[in-house]
This record gives C-alpha cells, structure tokens and sequence, in this order.
C-alpha cells in the first residue's frame, strides 16, 4: 500500500515553547485519520528554525505515540547533525533524513560527503530530502547515486519527472507537493503532505478513490484538496495550518512561531471562511 506522510508542525505555546502534549495529540488524530508515517522536524516543521534541542524533543514527544518516525536531521551545523543521528540511532524508528547544506556555495564533492558522514553515523536508513527551491541545491538522481547510500528520498519538486527518476536506484521515493497527491499514490510509494496536518482524511480518501480505480472521484477530490491549499498561500500556508487543524480537526495545536508569525483575527476569520466553504462541498 503507498504511504500517507505528514511532516508534522510543531506545536508552540504563547512563550514559543514546544507543547509536548498538544503534540502527541496532534499525532493521535493523524494516526486515526489513516495518516501512515510521521515526518518530524521539515519544512512544515519549521525544522531549520529549531534549536537542536528542540529537535529532540519533538522527536521523542511523537516516540510517545508512534514509531511510524521519519526524523530530520539536517543543520549547517555538522557537529550537531551527526549529534541528532546518534540520538536516533538509540531510538526505534524509520529513518533518518536530511536536505543538503544550504545558503553556502559549495561544490558537489562536499554534498557527497555530507551524506556519506550521515550514512556511516546511522544505523537506520538514511533519506534524502530534496528541496531544491528552499536549498538552492538539486540533489538529483545523478548525485544521489553518486552518493551510493540512500535509501529514500522525499523530492518537493513540481517537476514530477523528476521525481520518478530516484525509482531508478530502487530506494523509497515519495513527492512532497500536495498538488501531486494523485499521481504520488498511484506510481511512486506514497506521498508527503504538509496540508494534510489539517485534511489527513481528504488525503486518505484519495487513496481509496485511487485503490478502487474511481479515478474520476479521485481527480475531482485532487481539484478540492488543490483549491483548500491554495487558499492559504495568501496568509502563509505554516501559519494558516494551526488555525485551520483547530477549525477542520476540532482541537488546539497552539500557535506558530516567529518568523512564522500568528495571524490577526481578522485574517484567521476570513482563512476559515473560505476553507470551510470549500470543505463542505467536498464532502
């Protein structure tokens, strides 16, 4: 069966603290709405924006309900990259992943060997998480052979060509945009959600549709899934989602934190508006 990931967000209180609770709430209701693996500490996550400690604790908050862990490692800090890998390699989950140094100018030689560090450091698999427009950096099917020990990878990329070419190593390969939803669960492993924080079943229920070969019911949900998520892009589509988990999953996952600033109540009346019209006619 492919795979529903959702790289979790992270949880802050008023003091921009980590709620381990609300967390573990959080990951409860994905589980139950047939989410299949969390993704700790992504994009989503604001994982780059999390202090080592932070990164930590959010991976042992979701240990608390699940296994079923994908952990971001990821820094320019390599001392506390291959920190955070020992730290997993002492706990039970999938893997371990990274996205390549970014914001430097660096040759390729050096991407190979951050990887290869990580690799020798881990006893779980190692994935790649490619993110091209975030990094500046392509770490493509070429590079990741070069690499030699990938096991998976996570590819944002809109180019879903792309995408299909990491099926050439024979490692895990998912496509991490809400808008290929539809062709990730029906030709790679799965697929990687941010918007499915707050709409794990429409996610779900596109795998059904896709299972039972109703492509039609499949493409028209897609369409929907589509329009909710562009809603949010206007706001700032981190922020939106702990206002929209509250309105569409019925509980508090807190609020977000600088830089991902909170909305103004204003904001998150008219987000959920037209949110809510859009879900209603999906269902």
């Amino acid at each position: 069966m492919t795979e529903i990931i959702v790289p979790i967000l992270t949880p802050f209180n008023e003091k921009g603290e980590i709620d381990g609770e609300k967390v573990k709430t959080h990951v409860q209701n994905l589980l139950r709405k047939g989410v299949d693996i969390i993704f700790v500490n992504g994009t989503t996550g604001v994982g780059p924006a999390l202090s080592k400690d932070e990164k930590r604790k959010m991976l042992d908050y979701v240990l608390d309900v699940t296994n079923k862990v994908i952990f971001q490692v990821g820094s320019l800090n390599m001392k506390e990259v291959l920190e955070l890998v020992n730290y997993a390699n002492e706990r039970d989950i999938i893997a371990v992943a990274s996205y390549p140094p970014y914001y430097f100018s660096i040759p390729k030689d050096f991407v190979v060997k951050y990887f290869k560090e990580i690799c020798s450091a881990s006893k779980h698999p190692v994935y790649l998480y490619n993110y091209p427009g975030a990094t500046g950096k392509d770490v493509d099917v070429n590079l990741a052979k070069e690499i030699g020990c990938i096991k998976g990878v996570k590819d944002t990329n809109p180019d879903f060509a792309h995408t299909i070419r990491y099926k050439e190593l024979g490692i895990k390969t998912y496509n991490g945009l809400e808008n290929l939803a539809i062709a990730s669960l029906s030709i790679l492993d799965g697929t990687v959600v941010g918007a499915g924080n707050y709409m794990p079943e429409l996610f779900s229920q596109l795998r059904e549709y896709i299972k039972a070969g109703d492509m039609r019911k499949a493409l028209d949900l897609q369409l929907k899934i589509d329009e909710i998520d562009g809603t949010t892009i206007p706001y700032g589509k981190i922020s939106s989602m702990y206002y929209l988990v509250k309105e569409l999953q019925g509980y508090d996952v807190g609020v977000p934190r600088p830089p991902m600033y909170p909305l103004e109540e204003n904001k998150v009346k008219e987000l959920v508006e037209k949110v809510r019209k859009i879900w209603n006619k999906s269902e």
